[in-house]
């Protein structure tokens, strides 16, 4: 009777485990499609908001040109873009000038495009007081270099509260209104949804607020639509993720970043690059590991220096190791004020390497270009506003807001140069 029974306890056994496994699978089935019926439904809300004007581009996209630019710009799509300018209303700089002349910027029409303000300071309205009073005229032509340049748009868990609906009609009201100071550009955004309970989040907080992040990221995508535009996702992404990956939220946090790629991989008209740090901070394997992992083959490729001032050629040699790591992905560097390089700081291991709290001597960097003449660089774009306050340190204003002094500062000491060693080219 003993060797009789022993197989069929070994037998019941097993089908206790199957069934037990079993139900753990249709268990993780169900939780994945409610979490899909969930998004499903985010996505569905976001995209019944109400566009505010046409979205008059097709909905298929052209590999060849996906920004539908008038000329096609061959292997770099960002080749020949002509990047929106904002003008007074909305410009920092353009607006700075502008109440620097005596005029409130908001009383200024949307369509009331910098050129416009720029032939009424050369040629019109501005000029007799611009040439009589020295001072004002060295301003506002400092002023002029930041205005000249494509001003990133950007977006995030504060646009208007953030509130359902809140994202959705920031980006209308740039398509709709602010852009008409620009027609026909490019926009450059930036995205900024990622950080909802603040820097180094645990897991939890990222759980917590993942459904707050992606109807924030679907209603951006919904508002995008078929509209072209340049995507710079998630300032600080991957640069600073590495605490995540200390307290174990790593894998939650590349989970958010991939939710988001992949609502933007499907818009018809966007090149997007993704946040991928800088040189003086993660090692190419780490970062390269990470872009990897939220899905870097989906999008056009990362973007780096985004928060930093370090010299443009460090971060080329670096992202190129990166780019190798990751099949080939494409680079995009932000030198909005690197142009004398960074601010080191002298304990670089406490401190950090750099100084970024509003560090002084620094300058612009080369301006806006798709012609960059390295291979792997689609772009030199600014990621911030040259002059936006890092906060208070340093007598700043609150951070994100145009400081006035600042972008003087910077403006005065622009520089396109590269890098040590390489030609001065100031402007």
């Amino acid at each position: 009777m003993i060797g009789a029974s022993t197989p069929n306890r070994r037998l019941t056994s097993r089908l206790r485990r199957v069934w037990l496994l079993s139900l753990l699978v249709l268990i993780a089935l169900a939780a994945v499609h409610v979490a899909s019926q969930a998004r499903a439904t985010r996505t569905s809300a976001a995209a019944g908001y109400a566009q505010e004007c046409p979205d008059a581009y097709p909905g298929h996209s052209d590999p060849g040109n996906p920004l539908m630019l008038a000329r096609a710009p061959g292997g770099d799509p960002l080749g020949g873009a002509r990047f929106f300018v904002n003008g007074p209303r909305h410009g920092a700089a353009a607006g700075a000038i502008a109440t620097l002349l005596g005029q409130a910027p908001e009383n200024y029409p949307d369509n009331y495009s910098w050129a416009q303000l720029k032939q009424d300071l050369d040629h019109g309205a501005f000029t007799q007081r611009l040439r009589a009073d020295s001072r004002l005229r060295h301003e506002v032509r400092l002023l002029e270099k930041i205005a000249d340049q494509p001003e990133e748009q950007r977006f995030s868990l504060y646009s208007a509260g953030g509130g359902p609906g809140a994202v959705f009609s920031q980006v209308q009201k740039l398509y709709c209104y602010t852009m008409s100071a620009d027609p026909g550009a490019v926009p450059i955004i930036t995205t900024f949804f990622l950080y909802q309970a603040g820097y180094c989040e645990t897991r939890q907080q990222i759980l917590a607020n993942r459904p707050r992040f992606e109807r924030q990221v679907d209603e951006m995508a919904a508002a995008i639509g078929r509209r072209p535009a340049v995507l710079l996702l998630e300032l600080d992404a991957i640069g600073s993720s590495s605490c995540m990956a200390r307290n174990g939220a790593l894998s939650e946090w590349e989970a958010d970043i991939a939710y988001e790629i992949r609502a933007v991989a499907g818009l018809p008209h966007t090149v997007a690059y993704v946040e991928g740090g800088y040189s003086d901070a993660n090692d190419p394997r780490y970062t390269a590991r990470a872009l990897n992992a939220v899905g870097i083959n989906r999008i056009r490729g990362f973007f780096t220096n985004d928060t930093h001032n370090q010299w443009t050629i460090n971060e080329i040699r670096w992202a190129d190791r990166v780019s190798r790591l990751t099949h080939g992905a494409r680079i995009v560097v932000n030198t909005a004020t690197n142009g004398r390089g960074p601010l080191l700081n002298p304990h670089p291991a406490t401190q950090g390497v750099e100084d970024l709290c509003n560090a002084p001597g620094r300058g612009l960097g080369p301006r806006p270009t798709a012609n960059t003449g390295f291979r792997n660089v689609d772009a030199f774009l600014w990621s911030g506003v040259p002059g936006n306050s890092a906060g208070s340190c340093r007598g700043g204003t609150a951070a994100g807001t145009f400081w006035l002094a600042r972008a003087v500062g910077l403006a005065s000491r622009a520089q396109g140069k590269i890098g040590p060693g390489y030609p001065s080219l100031p402007y």
